[in-house]
């Protein structure tokens, strides 16, 4: 009998299960279906619940920030609040150009910035004219003051997008195209002192005074009225007499700066290099020559500094010192012969045109080179020679075109470094890596321009021993770092096409460039002891705080 129960349970249990499928079919589902609606509604369930959550945290943090108020994750409020002093007291003094300054900077930063392509459209053009004097907040503390740790907001956007000018273009296309600079640098007279094959490595070599004289002696932005000689102090070797060639070795093996001259590859690249042949090279495939690429910067000005873009944050530091500009070579060669021809003034927007080779580019087969691999084969050589003399450490190649007065702040790089220039001039203000401390390089590590100086020491004059500073409209901490680089250690010296520099390992560069001009460089090795006299990698890392 209980058999016939459970058989009978059995039954009846199926067809209760056969009508349920049944009924289901007639309203189009089925069982799968059934379950996978289950799931579904589960896994709703479950993220509204934690999107519940996740607005509730929103909604008790932005309760506990005070209105008008930003917090910036692991600030150092004590920082900022210093800053912040020292800024508005930097714009409530002077005759009123720093206070216009900030209106139109609050203006700026109100609107809403466009974005395109992972950068943001930021528009300087016109902003103000006159000195753009620095931001406070982006130099770093006084020797002597507290550190200051930077802790801006982080951004997705690589960098940030200027939009041009194009004001200048029917002067440019009503210019004789015969016409150059005011002053050829490339020709104009110099004196080298006497030749000393044998280097007296006992500091007085290379000869460096302070940056206040070499600046007094000319002034940075007097590109038009140069002293009536300019006076070298840097070694000047000829690179085809074999002998001087030895001697040069010997400079750099002590780690000693300087010039090389009659370098035929150099020289003959700067007869190659026009500016349809680099434009036909930089816009497109040439002769089967795979294209090179570069990109064009602008500057509310003629000073152009260092800063990682994704990193700099307007609100803390105010305006970025420069901006990409959406320029093909052609353009920017064109305003840069426009730039020579009619003297740009250093309040007028500036454009600078960089590019570079990678590093592994030489190792690849020749066929595949651009056009800057094929030009300079001692640069990009897999061999050593002369300039690229430590191929495995060696870093690629970096190109710069500057116009008239582009002014690049002053940096170190880590590699022992050559640097050609092929076309024009350049003006480069060296100091020595024991000289860091009193150049303003930004020591805080998540800074924007980490390891690299904000000042234009063009201004040393204007607040050196007999300026008349009450009447130089900038920050305090401005002035102050400016007296203080006024005392460092410096040389100036002109390289000019077919010319090659040798720069040392962690010496500083700032650079100036005289009229339109094409620069190369390559980086060969790290030589972390420097010269006894001059210092060396430790000096920098004890500077910075590394």
């Amino acid at each position: 009998m209980s058999d016939e129960i459970v058989r009978r349970n059995k039954g009846a249990a199926k067809k209760e299960k056969i009508k349920r499928s049944s009924a289901e079919l007639e309203n189009g589902d089925s069982s799968k279906h059934v379950r996978r609606n289950r799931r579904r509604d589960v896994r709703n369930r479950r993220l509204f619940f934690l999107f519940s959550v996740a607005g509730l945290l929103i909604l008790l943090s932005s309760l506990l920030v005070r209105p008008g108020k930003r917090r910036h994750v692991g600030i150092d409020s004590g920082r900022f609040a210093r800053a912040k002093a020292l800024r508005d007291a930097a714009f409530k003094s002077g005759n009123g150009f720093l206070r216009k300054t900030k209106e139109k900077l609050s203006s700026t930063l109100n609107k809403k910035h466009k974005h395109s392509k992972n950068k943001s459209q930021y528009d300087l053009k016109k902003k103000f004219r006159g000195m753009r004097y620095l931001d406070p907040r982006q130099l770093p503390p006084l020797p002597g003051e507290p550190s200051e740790e930077y802790h801006g907001e982080r951004h997705a956007q690589r960098g940030f997008v200027g939009d041009g000018d194009d004001d200048w273009v029917p002067i440019a296309e009503a210019l004789d195209k015969n016409v150059g600079p005011k002053v050829d640098y490339t020709k104009y007279k110099y004196s080298y002192p006497e030749l000393v094959l044998e280097p007296q490595n006992d500091g007085s070599y290379p000869l460096l005074e302070p940056m206040l004289k070499v600046f007094q002696t000319w002034e940075q932005d007097d590109l038009d009225s140069p002293p009536e000689t300019i006076v070298e102090v840097l070694q000047h070797f000829d690179y085809q007499d074999p002998v001087q060639l030895e001697a040069a070795v010997k400079y750099r093996n002590l780690e000693l700066p300087f010039k090389v001259y009659n370098v035929p590859e150099v020289a003959a690249a700067g007869l190659k290099w026009t500016d349809e042949y680099l434009a036909s090279h930089f816009d497109g495939v040439k002769d089967g020559i795979p294209q090179s690429s570069g990109m064009c910067q602008q500057s509310v000005d003629h000073f152009f500094a260092f800063h990682r873009a994704e990193i700099w944050d307007v609100d803390v530091l105010g305006d970025p010192p420069s901006l990409d500009l959406n320029w093909n070579f052609d353009k920017w060669a064109r305003h840069s012969v426009y730039a020579d021809a009619v003297g740009l003034p250093i309040n007028e927007t500036h454009y600078y045109w960089q590019s570079g080779v990678p590093k592994g580019e030489r190792l690849r087969s020749e066929k595949s080179w651009t056009f800057v691999s094929r030009d300079l084969p001692s640069f990009s050589s897999p061999k050593p020679t002369f300039f690229g003399f430590n191929p495995p450490e060696q870093k690629g190649i970096q190109c710069r075109f500057g116009e008239r007065g582009v002014t690049a702040a002053t940096h170190y790089d880590g590699g022992r470094n050559m640097i050609a220039m092929m076309t024009g001039a350049k003006r480069y203000i060296l100091s020595p890596p024991n000289a860091c401390p009193q150049l303003g390089v930004v020591t805080s590590r998540h800074h924007p321009s980490y390891r690299h100086s904000m000042l234009n020491f063009g201004r040393v004059t204007l607040v050196g021993k007999d300026a008349r500073s009450s009447d130089v409209n900038m920050s305090d901490r401005e002035k102050d770092w400016l007296k203080i680089a006024g005392n460092a250690p410096t040389l100036s010296t002109v390289l000019k096409a077919s010319e090659v520099l040798y720069l040392p390992s962690h010496w500083f560069h700032y650079i100036v460039s005289l009229q339109k001009s094409a620069q190369c460089n390559t980086r060969s090795g790290i030589q972390k002891e420097g010269n006894p006299n001059f210092g060396g990698l430790h000096d920098v890392e004890q500077c910075i705080g590394e």
